[in-house]
Protein backbone atom coordinates (compact mmCIF):
# COMPACT_ATOMS: atom_id res chain seq x y z
CA UNK A 1 0.00 0.00 0.00
CA UNK A 2 1.02 3.89 -0.96
CA UNK A 3 1.29 6.01 1.84
CA UNK A 4 1.96 9.74 1.07
CA UNK A 5 2.97 12.31 3.89
CA UNK A 6 0.00 15.01 4.88
CA UNK A 7 2.29 17.44 3.10
CA UNK A 8 1.88 15.55 -0.66
CA UNK A 9 -1.63 15.27 -0.35
CA UNK A 10 -1.90 19.24 0.48
CA UNK A 11 0.69 20.06 -2.48
CA UNK A 12 -1.63 17.56 -4.16
CA UNK A 13 -5.35 19.06 -4.18
CA UNK A 14 -3.77 22.25 -4.11
CA UNK A 15 -4.89 23.30 -0.27
CA UNK A 16 -2.46 26.50 0.34
CA UNK A 17 -2.86 26.30 4.15
CA UNK A 18 -1.77 24.51 7.27
CA UNK A 19 -4.53 25.24 8.89
CA UNK A 20 -7.56 24.34 6.29
CA UNK A 21 -5.52 20.34 5.77
CA UNK A 22 -5.30 20.36 9.61
CA UNK A 23 -8.90 21.31 9.76
CA UNK A 24 -10.31 18.87 7.38
CA UNK A 25 -8.10 16.13 9.00
CA UNK A 26 -9.23 16.52 12.03
CA UNK A 27 -13.31 16.94 11.13
CA UNK A 28 -12.37 13.08 9.27
CA UNK A 29 -10.23 12.33 12.35
CA UNK A 30 -7.44 11.75 10.45
CA UNK A 31 -5.38 14.48 12.18
CA UNK A 32 -2.07 13.12 14.09
CA UNK A 33 -0.73 10.85 11.36
CA UNK A 34 2.43 11.90 9.52
CA UNK A 35 1.12 9.83 6.54
CA UNK A 36 -2.37 9.00 4.70
CA UNK A 37 -3.05 6.25 2.29
CA UNK A 38 -5.00 6.89 -1.23
CA UNK A 39 -8.29 5.82 0.48
CA UNK A 40 -7.94 8.16 3.29
CA UNK A 41 -6.19 11.03 0.72
CA UNK A 42 -10.19 10.33 -1.20
CA UNK A 43 -11.83 11.10 2.11
CA UNK A 44 -10.43 14.54 2.26
CA UNK A 45 -10.90 14.90 -1.37
CA UNK A 46 -14.01 14.27 -0.93
CA UNK A 47 -14.44 16.62 1.57
CA UNK A 48 -13.24 19.15 -0.34
CA UNK A 49 -15.38 18.68 -2.93
CA UNK A 50 -18.19 18.73 -0.93
CA UNK A 51 -17.27 21.50 0.72
CA UNK A 52 -16.78 23.58 -2.38
CA UNK A 53 -20.68 22.53 -3.79
CA UNK A 54 -22.45 24.90 -1.91
CA UNK A 55 -20.27 27.59 -0.66
CA UNK A 56 -21.05 28.65 2.63
CA UNK A 57 -23.82 26.32 3.05
CA UNK A 58 -22.00 22.96 3.01
CA UNK A 59 -20.40 22.39 6.48
CA UNK A 60 -17.76 19.41 7.79
CA UNK A 61 -20.13 18.34 10.50
CA UNK A 62 -22.51 17.86 7.74
CA UNK A 63 -20.41 15.77 5.30
CA UNK A 64 -19.69 13.62 7.89
CA UNK A 65 -22.81 12.99 8.87
CA UNK A 66 -23.95 12.01 5.69
CA UNK A 67 -24.29 8.23 4.52
CA UNK A 68 -21.93 6.99 1.69
CA UNK A 69 -25.28 6.40 -0.32
CA UNK A 70 -26.39 10.18 0.38
CA UNK A 71 -22.29 11.45 -0.42
CA UNK A 72 -22.38 9.04 -3.54
CA UNK A 73 -26.07 10.88 -4.86
CA UNK A 74 -24.67 14.31 -4.16
CA UNK A 75 -21.56 14.02 -5.68
CA UNK A 76 -24.27 12.66 -8.83
CA UNK A 77 -26.52 15.35 -8.56
CA UNK A 78 -23.76 17.57 -9.23
CA UNK A 79 -21.82 15.62 -12.39
CA UNK A 80 -18.48 14.98 -10.27
CA UNK A 81 -16.42 11.91 -10.67
CA UNK A 82 -14.93 11.66 -7.33
CA UNK A 83 -13.16 8.72 -8.83
CA UNK A 84 -11.78 10.63 -12.08
CA UNK A 85 -10.43 13.05 -9.83
CA UNK A 86 -8.62 10.98 -7.35
CA UNK A 87 -7.30 8.79 -10.41
CA UNK A 88 -5.83 12.20 -11.89
CA UNK A 89 -4.43 12.90 -8.71
CA UNK A 90 -2.64 9.81 -8.73
CA UNK A 91 -1.35 10.07 -12.11
CA UNK A 92 0.41 13.65 -11.36
CA UNK A 93 1.59 12.10 -8.34
CA UNK A 94 3.17 9.09 -9.56
CA UNK A 95 4.41 11.30 -12.48
CA UNK A 96 6.65 13.34 -10.19
CA UNK A 97 7.82 10.93 -8.03
CA UNK A 98 11.14 10.08 -9.23
CA UNK A 99 12.02 6.59 -10.09
CA UNK A 100 14.68 3.97 -8.98
CA UNK A 101 17.20 3.24 -10.93
CA UNK A 102 17.53 -0.21 -12.37
CA UNK A 103 20.41 -2.00 -12.79
CA UNK A 104 21.17 -4.47 -16.12
CA UNK A 105 23.10 -7.07 -15.34
CA UNK A 106 24.54 -8.75 -18.57
CA UNK A 107 24.64 -12.23 -18.39
CA UNK A 108 25.61 -13.64 -21.52
CA UNK A 109 28.91 -15.98 -21.66
CA UNK A 110 32.09 -14.86 -23.27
Amino acid sequence: MEYLSVKECRSLLRIQSKDTINKYLKALNLFGQAYLSWSEIRQVLELQIFLGLKHGRNSKLRFCKMTRLELEQTFQSYGVDVDARLEALQKIHRGSVPKKPVCIVSLSKK
